[in-house]
Protein backbone atom coordinates (compact mmCIF):
# COMPACT_ATOMS: atom_id res chain seq x y z
CA UNK A 1 0.00 0.00 0.00
CA UNK A 2 1.46 3.42 -1.20
CA UNK A 3 1.37 6.29 1.52
CA UNK A 4 -1.77 8.01 -0.05
CA UNK A 5 -3.26 4.67 0.91
CA UNK A 6 -2.34 4.53 4.45
CA UNK A 7 -2.95 7.87 5.16
CA UNK A 8 -6.58 7.70 3.88
CA UNK A 9 -7.31 4.94 5.30
CA UNK A 10 -6.12 7.04 9.13
CA UNK A 11 -8.34 9.64 8.43
CA UNK A 12 -11.26 7.69 7.18
CA UNK A 13 -11.29 5.44 10.52
CA UNK A 14 -10.38 8.23 12.68
CA UNK A 15 -13.34 10.48 11.17
CA UNK A 16 -15.86 7.26 11.36
CA UNK A 17 -14.53 6.03 14.92
CA UNK A 18 -15.57 9.70 16.14
CA UNK A 19 -19.05 9.37 14.30
CA UNK A 20 -19.84 5.93 15.98
CA UNK A 21 -18.86 7.26 19.51
CA UNK A 22 -20.44 10.48 19.28
CA UNK A 23 -23.73 8.81 17.63
CA UNK A 24 -23.87 5.26 18.49
CA UNK A 25 -24.00 4.30 14.88
CA UNK A 26 -22.17 4.65 11.57
CA UNK A 27 -18.52 3.10 11.39
CA UNK A 28 -18.79 0.67 9.31
CA UNK A 29 -21.67 2.27 6.98
CA UNK A 30 -18.73 5.38 6.47
CA UNK A 31 -15.64 3.69 6.57
CA UNK A 32 -16.21 0.57 4.08
CA UNK A 33 -17.66 3.48 1.24
CA UNK A 34 -15.32 5.96 1.85
CA UNK A 35 -12.12 3.40 1.93
CA UNK A 36 -13.06 1.83 -1.07
CA UNK A 37 -12.92 5.34 -2.64
CA UNK A 38 -8.81 4.81 -2.39
CA UNK A 39 -8.60 1.44 -1.75
CA UNK A 40 -10.22 -2.12 -3.14
CA UNK A 41 -13.74 -2.67 -1.44
CA UNK A 42 -12.74 -5.98 -0.58
CA UNK A 43 -9.85 -4.83 1.50
CA UNK A 44 -11.78 -2.16 2.62
CA UNK A 45 -14.34 -4.85 4.10
CA UNK A 46 -12.09 -6.91 5.76
CA UNK A 47 -10.43 -3.81 7.42
CA UNK A 48 -13.87 -2.37 8.51
CA UNK A 49 -14.92 -5.80 10.08
CA UNK A 50 -11.87 -6.75 11.98
CA UNK A 51 -11.75 -3.35 13.67
CA UNK A 52 -16.01 -3.94 14.12
CA UNK A 53 -15.04 -6.99 15.66
CA UNK A 54 -12.74 -5.17 18.15
CA UNK A 55 -14.31 -2.09 19.37
CA UNK A 56 -18.07 -5.03 19.49
CA UNK A 57 -16.26 -7.36 21.64
CA UNK A 58 -15.26 -4.78 24.21
CA UNK A 59 -18.70 -2.94 24.41
CA UNK A 60 -19.87 -7.05 24.77
CA UNK A 61 -17.86 -7.42 27.49
CA UNK A 62 -18.63 -4.13 29.32
CA UNK A 63 -22.47 -5.08 28.77
CA UNK A 64 -22.78 -8.78 29.62
CA UNK A 65 -24.69 -9.18 32.31
CA UNK A 66 -27.71 -7.33 30.05
CA UNK A 67 -27.80 -9.59 26.89
CA UNK A 68 -31.02 -11.25 26.07
CA UNK A 69 -28.88 -14.94 25.68
CA UNK A 70 -31.99 -16.71 24.09
CA UNK A 71 -32.31 -13.87 21.31
CA UNK A 72 -28.30 -13.70 20.68
CA UNK A 73 -27.85 -17.17 20.66
CA UNK A 74 -30.66 -17.35 17.46
CA UNK A 75 -29.02 -14.61 16.05
CA UNK A 76 -25.77 -16.20 16.27
CA UNK A 77 -26.97 -19.05 14.76
CA UNK A 78 -28.56 -17.26 11.92
CA UNK A 79 -25.17 -15.60 11.61
CA UNK A 80 -23.32 -18.78 11.34
CA UNK A 81 -25.93 -19.45 8.69
CA UNK A 82 -25.70 -16.47 6.52
CA UNK A 83 -21.69 -15.54 7.04
CA UNK A 84 -20.24 -18.18 4.46
CA UNK A 85 -23.05 -17.00 2.01
CA UNK A 86 -21.63 -13.09 2.07
CA UNK A 87 -17.80 -14.79 1.75
CA UNK A 88 -18.76 -16.25 -1.33
CA UNK A 89 -20.21 -12.57 -2.66
CA UNK A 90 -17.36 -10.94 -1.45
CA UNK A 91 -15.19 -13.50 -3.55
CA UNK A 92 -17.37 -13.40 -6.77
CA UNK A 93 -18.92 -9.98 -6.87
CA UNK A 94 -16.54 -7.12 -8.81
CA UNK A 95 -15.73 -3.90 -7.24
CA UNK A 96 -18.65 -2.28 -8.69
CA UNK A 97 -20.96 -4.64 -8.05
CA UNK A 98 -19.50 -4.43 -3.98
CA UNK A 99 -20.07 -0.52 -4.44
CA UNK A 100 -23.80 -0.66 -5.35
CA UNK A 101 -24.04 -3.39 -3.16
CA UNK A 102 -23.05 -0.43 -0.17
CA UNK A 103 -25.14 2.54 -1.93
CA UNK A 104 -28.20 0.30 -1.36
CA UNK A 105 -26.82 -0.87 1.95
CA UNK A 106 -26.98 2.30 2.72
CA UNK A 107 -29.70 3.75 1.38
CA UNK A 108 -31.54 1.48 2.79
CA UNK A 109 -30.62 2.14 6.23
CA UNK A 110 -31.19 6.26 6.01
CA UNK A 111 -34.66 5.49 4.82
CA UNK A 112 -35.68 3.00 7.33
CA UNK A 113 -34.58 5.55 9.78
CA UNK A 114 -36.03 8.34 8.03
CA UNK A 115 -39.31 6.88 7.87
CA UNK A 116 -39.15 4.92 10.72
CA UNK A 117 -40.20 1.73 9.14
CA UNK A 118 -40.37 -1.12 12.13
CA UNK A 119 -41.34 -4.70 12.56
CA UNK A 120 -44.38 -4.92 14.47
CA UNK A 121 -43.67 -8.36 16.62
CA UNK A 122 -40.28 -10.31 17.43
CA UNK A 123 -40.57 -14.00 17.00
CA UNK A 124 -37.94 -16.52 16.81
CA UNK A 125 -38.41 -16.64 13.40
CA UNK A 126 -37.38 -13.01 12.87
CA UNK A 127 -34.27 -13.71 15.33
CA UNK A 128 -33.19 -15.82 13.37
CA UNK A 129 -33.69 -14.42 9.88
CA UNK A 130 -31.94 -11.35 10.94
CA UNK A 131 -29.07 -12.52 12.23
CA UNK A 132 -28.78 -14.79 8.69
CA UNK A 133 -28.73 -11.37 7.03
CA UNK A 134 -26.54 -9.57 8.98
CA UNK A 135 -23.97 -12.78 8.98
CA UNK A 136 -24.09 -12.31 4.96
CA UNK A 137 -24.08 -8.32 5.23
CA UNK A 138 -20.83 -8.76 7.30
CA UNK A 139 -18.53 -10.76 5.54
CA UNK A 140 -19.63 -9.26 1.85
CA UNK A 141 -20.47 -5.50 3.25
CA UNK A 142 -18.92 -5.24 6.68
CA UNK A 143 -22.55 -3.14 7.53
CA UNK A 144 -24.51 -5.63 9.30
CA UNK A 145 -26.48 -3.28 12.09
CA UNK A 146 -29.86 -2.44 10.20
CA UNK A 147 -31.16 -5.92 10.13
CA UNK A 148 -30.63 -6.64 14.05
CA UNK A 149 -31.67 -3.16 15.12
CA UNK A 150 -35.26 -3.83 13.76
CA UNK A 151 -35.64 -6.81 14.97
CA UNK A 152 -34.30 -6.20 18.26
CA UNK A 153 -36.87 -2.84 18.42
CA UNK A 154 -39.49 -5.64 17.37
CA UNK A 155 -38.87 -6.79 21.00
CA UNK A 156 -39.49 -3.73 22.78
CA UNK A 157 -36.26 -4.59 24.97
CA UNK A 158 -35.27 -2.07 27.82
CA UNK A 159 -32.22 0.30 26.46
CA UNK A 160 -29.52 -1.90 28.99
CA UNK A 161 -30.85 -5.17 27.53
CA UNK A 162 -30.95 -3.49 24.30
CA UNK A 163 -27.40 -2.64 24.46
CA UNK A 164 -25.78 -5.88 25.67
CA UNK A 165 -27.67 -8.07 23.55
CA UNK A 166 -26.28 -6.22 20.46
CA UNK A 167 -22.70 -6.06 21.57
CA UNK A 168 -22.77 -9.77 22.01
CA UNK A 169 -24.68 -10.65 18.58
CA UNK A 170 -22.12 -7.82 17.18
CA UNK A 171 -19.04 -9.57 18.32
CA UNK A 172 -20.35 -12.53 17.84
CA UNK A 173 -21.02 -11.91 14.25
CA UNK A 174 -17.75 -10.58 14.12
CA UNK A 175 -15.92 -13.51 15.63
CA UNK A 176 -17.23 -15.64 12.99
CA UNK A 177 -16.33 -13.17 9.79
CA UNK A 178 -12.71 -12.96 11.59
CA UNK A 179 -12.21 -16.78 11.74
CA UNK A 180 -14.07 -16.80 7.97
CA UNK A 181 -11.60 -14.28 6.58
CA UNK A 182 -8.96 -16.07 8.02
CA UNK A 183 -9.56 -19.65 6.91
CA UNK A 184 -10.08 -17.75 3.25
CA UNK A 185 -6.49 -16.19 3.13
CA UNK A 186 -8.03 -12.95 3.68
CA UNK A 187 -5.78 -11.57 5.60
CA UNK A 188 -2.85 -10.00 3.02
CA UNK A 189 0.20 -7.81 3.89
CA UNK A 190 -1.74 -4.77 2.15
CA UNK A 191 -4.73 -5.57 4.90
CA UNK A 192 -2.17 -6.29 7.97
CA UNK A 193 -0.50 -3.23 6.77
CA UNK A 194 -3.81 -1.15 6.74
CA UNK A 195 -4.51 -2.87 10.17
CA UNK A 196 -1.56 -1.97 11.87
CA UNK A 197 -2.28 1.84 10.94
CA UNK A 198 -5.62 2.14 11.59
CA UNK A 199 -6.16 0.43 15.19
CA UNK A 200 -4.34 3.24 16.81
CA UNK A 201 -6.58 5.91 14.50
CA UNK A 202 -9.78 4.28 15.46
CA UNK A 203 -8.68 4.70 19.42
CA UNK A 204 -8.43 7.73 19.00
CA UNK A 205 -11.34 9.13 17.25
CA UNK A 206 -13.17 7.14 20.14
CA UNK A 207 -11.76 8.90 22.30
CA UNK A 208 -11.94 12.29 20.70
CA UNK A 209 -15.72 11.36 20.14
CA UNK A 210 -16.25 10.84 24.02
CA UNK A 211 -15.18 14.07 24.38
CA UNK A 212 -17.20 15.52 21.84
CA UNK A 213 -19.89 13.76 22.86
CA UNK A 214 -20.44 16.86 25.93
CA UNK A 215 -20.26 19.83 23.85
CA UNK A 216 -22.59 18.84 21.00
CA UNK A 217 -26.11 18.69 20.29
CA UNK A 218 -27.29 15.40 19.64
CA UNK A 219 -29.87 15.82 17.45
CA UNK A 220 -28.44 18.10 14.84
CA UNK A 221 -25.45 15.91 14.84
CA UNK A 222 -27.08 12.97 14.11
CA UNK A 223 -28.70 15.15 11.12
CA UNK A 224 -24.92 16.10 10.31
CA UNK A 225 -24.29 12.18 10.14
CA UNK A 226 -27.57 11.47 8.07
CA UNK A 227 -26.66 13.76 5.20
CA UNK A 228 -23.17 12.45 5.52
CA UNK A 229 -24.70 9.38 4.61
CA UNK A 230 -26.67 9.98 1.88
CA UNK A 231 -23.44 12.05 0.63
CA UNK A 232 -21.60 8.99 0.75
CA UNK A 233 -24.37 6.67 -0.50
CA UNK A 234 -24.21 8.90 -3.84
CA UNK A 235 -20.81 9.43 -4.01
CA UNK A 236 -20.65 5.68 -3.82
CA UNK A 237 -22.87 4.73 -6.59
CA UNK A 238 -21.23 7.50 -9.07
CA UNK A 239 -18.18 5.58 -8.11
CA UNK A 240 -19.68 2.61 -8.87
CA UNK A 241 -21.00 3.66 -12.24
CA UNK A 242 -17.68 5.10 -13.22
CA UNK A 243 -15.83 1.78 -12.28
CA UNK A 244 -14.71 0.27 -15.78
Amino acid sequence: MGAVDIWTTVAVVLVAAMVQSTTGFGFSLLAVPLLSLAIPTEIAVVVAATLGTLTSSVQAIGEREHGDRPTIRRMLVGAAIGAPFGLILLSVASNRQLKFGLAAVILAFLIINLRGITIERGSRVVDVVAGTISGVLNTSLSTNGPPLVMALHARHLAPSVFRGTISAVFAGTGVITVGLFLASGRYNSDVRELLVVAVPAMVIGYATGARLRRHIDPPRFRQAVMGLLTATAIVTAVGALLAS
